[in-house]
């Protein structure tokens, strides 16, 4: 090339760069300027007592898939990645937080999912129940005594029902005995 369309490729680079810039912050940047620095997605992580069995236990009860483990050459996994559609969950071992936690999964069909866990063995906490804010809801605890509410579109003539706090007279554990409820909060 010569000096002066390497100058010229020089330049043409630069404006191109700067017009990338300037298209990464377009619209960002207009009322207050924070746009861009805010959250594009949420990774919960769960303190779990072992990487592996809990990889186990959501891929084989819970109907996650396992997306990455690490350290990806040692035989004893210490943090992993977790997905069921569009949500990740990160496992950390004996670290990273406390027990238990409380995570919300938004799902079409509750009751359907429900039966699947039941199938599967899930400890199910409170089978689905219409809720008063027009959510049907179940909770379901991981192995680690994490609680999954998972919530979906209410289901109308339903018997059993909570207060606004979640908060359902009775809880159930999915082998048909009830026992008193944990208290939730939405």
């Amino acid at each position: 090339m010569t000096a002066p369309r390497t100058a010229a490729a020089v330049v043409a680079g630069i404006a191109l760069g700067i017009g990338l810039i300037a298209f990464a912050h377009d619209g960002r940047d207009k009322d207050s300027g924070q746009e861009s620095a805010a959250f594009t997605a949420v990774t919960p992580i769960l303190n779990v007592q072992s990487v592996e069995a809990s990889i186990a236990h959501y891929t084989t009860v819970l109907g996650f898939k396992k997306d990455w483990d690490w350290p990806a050459e040692a035989e004893d996994k210490t943090f992993a990645s977790i997905s069921n559609g569009g949500v990740n969950v990160f496992l950390a071992e004996k670290g990273q937080g406390s027990r238990p936690v409380w995570i919300y999964y938004s799902v079409n069909n509750v009751d359907e999912l429900h039966e699947k866990y039941a199938r599967a063995g899930a400890d199910v906490r409170q089978k689905p129940v219409d809720q008063s804010w027009g959510a049907r809801e179940m909770l379901v605890a991981d192995i680690d005594g994490h609680i999954l509410r998972i919530g979906g579109p209410g289901k109308e003539g339903h018997e059993e029902g909570g207060d606004e706090h979640g908060e359902g007279k009775k809880k159930h554990d999915g082998g048909g005995e009830d026992s008193d409820k944990e208290e939730g909060h939405h």
